[in-house]
């Protein structure tokens, strides 16, 4: 069976299609939470998103459709991409805020105009492979005025069952100190070696993350401090007091989440288990007095 593979380097599809920009807006992520659909014909497409459809749609076969009900992470849609086979070709379900090329040589091209620069992407996403060989994922891609790679980011989901929404966070891994012209994201229900038909992915409620909201830079030379302001799994705190301390974490509302005795030294607090957002943090000596306090972001 012939197949067609996705990948990073190139994108390669048996149909093309064109992107219209969301009203001239200079937003990376255009309907976000894939609430905003258009009826054209017997299927509906997801406003400012590339999918399959509007060549598919004549045969009957659908890469796209409208999640809705317990498909729903919030709001009342979310997307499905699933993996098809059209007239023996096996075609990722894929939605992308880019243009697909399918003649040599292949890939992505265009995109939204874009100059910001995230920490993160973040969303929500179930999944289901047809085997466990095969795995979806979501990426944004930043580009310069030369359409070199300023910055990239992937998540893969893995390769079992995800049946309840789960929320996903990956880091921005930037090459240069640019600052991006172009953006596009690629959400696509398989793999770029080996697609599986019957794939399904549904995605909700994606997202960037910025570092606007006063996170702390750390400083190494406090006598007491957090070490890192973005975190992923654990936090780091530094004591150089002659005894130990203690490390009080609330959430944006001000509930006390997590509780930590502070030793001398370098400590670890494992956080894997915290919602990602904001949390505010205090370090109080022994005599609780506040000798460090800020914000992090759980990614």
């Amino acid at each position: 069976m012939n197949k067609f593979y996705i990948c990073l380097a190139a994108l390669t599809f048996i149909f093309s299609f064109t992107f219209t920009p969301c009203n001239g807006q200079n937003a990376a992520t255009p309907n976000p939470g894939f609430e905003n659909w258009t009826q054209v014909g017997n299927h509906y497409d997801p406003n400012n998103w590339n999918t399959l459809n509007p060549n598919t749609a004549i045969l009957g076969v659908f890469t796209c459709t409208r999640a809705t009900g317990t498909d729903v992470h919030s709001g009342s849609y979310a997307i499905k991409l699933t993996t098809k086979s059209v007239f023996g070709i096996t075609a990722n379900g894929i939605a992308t805020t880019a243009t697909l090329i399918t003649t040599p040589p292949y890939g992505v091209t265009g995109g939204i105009p874009y100059t910001g620069r995230p920490d993160s992407i973040v969303g929500w996403y179930k999944y289901n492979p047809a085997s466990s060989a095969d795995s979806g994922f979501m990426q944004i891609v930043l580009l310069d005025a030369n359409n070199d790679t300023v910055g990239f980011s992937r998540f893969t989901t893995p390769n079992t069952a995800v049946t309840s929404y789960s929320r996903f966070s990956r880091p921005v891994t930037y090459f240069s100190p640019a600052t991006p012209a172009n953006s596009y994201w690629i959400l696509t229900s398989s793999d770029g070696v080996n697609p599986v038909v019957s794939s399904a992915l549904y995605v909700d409620d994606i997202d960037l993350i910025f570092n606007t909201t006063g996170i702390n830079d750390v400083d190494p030379d406090k006598k007491l401090s957090v070490l890192n302001s973005y975190v992923e799994d654990v936090l780091k705190v530094s004591n150089n007091l002659s005894t130990n301390a203690e490390l009080i974490i609330t959430d944006e509302a001000g509930k006390i989440v997590k509780h930590f005795d502070v030793k001398k030294g370098i400590s670890s607090f494992d956080l894997h288990h915290l919602p990602g957002g904001i949390y505010f943090y205090r370090l109080n000596n022994s005599q609780h007095n506040i000798t460090d306090n800020g914000k992090f972001l759980k990614l």
